[in-house]
């Protein structure tokens, strides 16, 4: 039962509830006048007795969702990036904005304005919870599409748990997501991946282009190679390579949030002070997990590299420290993602006569290339991409398209129609309205005579 008391100019509303553990609590709520109090009144009265009542929480945004994160990524068995991410999306791109609002009080027009707030806000604003000072060539540089998507999904996951544990009645978050941007990614096409392999004096970056361009590779994948993964006789002859691992270099913290159990080896890091460290772990789906057939260039240039590795271990064999690792420093220590990266931006600075691309850029050309010469045979260049699925692959590369279809359209032309033939007909002419003069002397009779005068001068002239 809930019961009305007058208090000075305001009403209250007074009733008892039981909390999670089953005790009773009371609650008062006040309200300007006592319309509101009687109608809110009937509304505890009602959601107590069919069991819908929500028990009063102050719990915060940040609250719930710092409290949420670390129970996800236990249930789900987050890597450590995926929870460095989801992490990074909470500290950054919610807290700052909704993270003081209580939970209860959230509604959809709260979402609403949080993603038209980040639609103007620049990439990097928050780091770790904190405003940064940004460039002015910064500050032009706003958040995509893509970004804030990735915000409305976490939230709609997040809340639908509030739901679960009886936070809220029902999620806030809008029904419609936020539209992902569709950016088109720079490209090369086959002469100019040929092109630029070919001018690469570096041994390492050499290696780590052709694995990309031959398997369309991920960096992390590149990095992740180990001389065993290398089966010079698979494929009757042809050669293979097994992509089932990956390297990255993750936050320390984030790895002892989330564990080691996707976790093959981790680096010995020799930086004091480092809050990051380099991981190999398992690949992140099974669809991930691929084998990759060599090109007998390739397999030469492999053969090659593996007698180098011998010849810098014989050099020094004390001080060597073998990672094990395909892609390795003459000293033996891994080579990680970023080196390549390194790398490649430093061959682009020396080579401004090519298109400039970003690494990953190479895994699109090879995908896009591949997708060309098999005609479009999705599930064959899935394989070797390793793509979850075949719809993911086909919108990933959906810019080769266009180039398609118009071939498409132009063989229809070559192969539909007979030569010389034309199916164009001449659309009949009509001929204009005639009338008889006796006809028109008819209607002159009995018009105005003015009009009967102005056709006159017009039948003169």
């Amino acid at each position: 039962m809930a019961y009305i008391t007058k208090r000075g100019s305001s009403y209250g509303v007074r009733y008892t509830y039981q909390d999670e553990q089953g005790k009773n609590c009371n609650k008062w709520e006040s309200f300007s006048t006592k319309e509101e109090a009687i109608n809110r009144k009937k509304q505890i009265e009602h959601e107590l007795a069919n069991g819908t009542f929500l028990i009063p929480s102050t719990i915060t945004v940040k609250e719930f969702l710092m409290e949420w994160l670390p129970k996800q990524c236990n249930k789900h068995k987050w890597a450590p990036q995926t929870y460095q991410s989801n992490l990074g999306t909470v500290q950054n791109l919610i807290i700052p904005y909704i993270g003081d609002m209580q939970m209860q009080k959230l509604k959809p027009y709260h979402l609403e304005d949080l993603y038209s707030i980040l639609s103007k806000t620049p990439c990097g604003q928050y780091y770790e919870g904190k405003k940064q000072v940004l460039s002015e060539k910064q500050q032009q540089r706003l958040l995509s599409g893509t970004t804030i998507h990735e915000v409305h999904r976490l939230l709609r996951t997040a809340f639908q748990y509030a739901v679960e544990w009886g936070i809220l009645i029902k999620s806030p978050v809008p029904v419609d997501s936020p539209k992902k941007s569709i950016q088109e990614r720079a490209i090369w096409d086959a002469d100019e991946m040929w092109a630029a392999l070919a001018s690469m004096e570096d041994p390492i970056l050499h290696l780590a282009v052709h694995l990309t361009l031959v398997g369309a590779l991920r960096e992390g994948e590149v990095a992740g190679l180990t001389p065993e993964d290398l089966d010079f006789e698979g494929a009757d002859g042809t050669g293979t390579f097994r992509i089932n691992k990956c390297m990255q270099r993750v936050q320390k913290i984030s790895l002892a949030k989330t564990g080691k159990g996707c976790i093959l080896q981790e680096f010995e890091d020799k930086r004091e002070g480092s809050t990051t460290t380099l991981v190999l772990k398992k690949t992140k789906t099974a669809s991930s997990n691929r084998t990759i057939f060599m090109t007998a260039v390739l397999k030469e240039e492999l053969k090659h590299w593996l007698k180098r590795l011998e010849m810098d271990e014989a050099v020094d064999p004390e001080r060597y420290r073998n990672s094990g690792m395909l892609l390795r420093l003459p000293n033996g220590l891994a080579v990680e993602p970023i080196l390549i990266r390194k790398k490649f931006i430093k061959w682009q600075d020396e080579h401004p006569e090519f298109p400039r691309i970003v690494f990953h850029g190479l895994r699109h050309s090879s995908a896009t290339y591949q997708l060309m010469i098999s005609g479009g045979d999705v599930k064959a260049v899935q394989g070797t991409t390793g793509h979850a699925s075949a719809n993911l692959l086909v919108n990933t590369y959906a810019h080769i398209q266009q180039d398609s279809r118009k071939k498409l359209g132009k063989k229809f032309e070559e192969g539909f129609y007979k030569p010389g033939a034309t199916l164009v007909q001449a659309a009949p002419v009509e001929a204009e309205p005639t009338i008889s003069v006796s006809a028109l002397l008819e209607l002159l009779k009995d018009a105005d005579p003015a009009v009967k005068a102005q056709l006159r001068l017009a039948l003169l002239t």
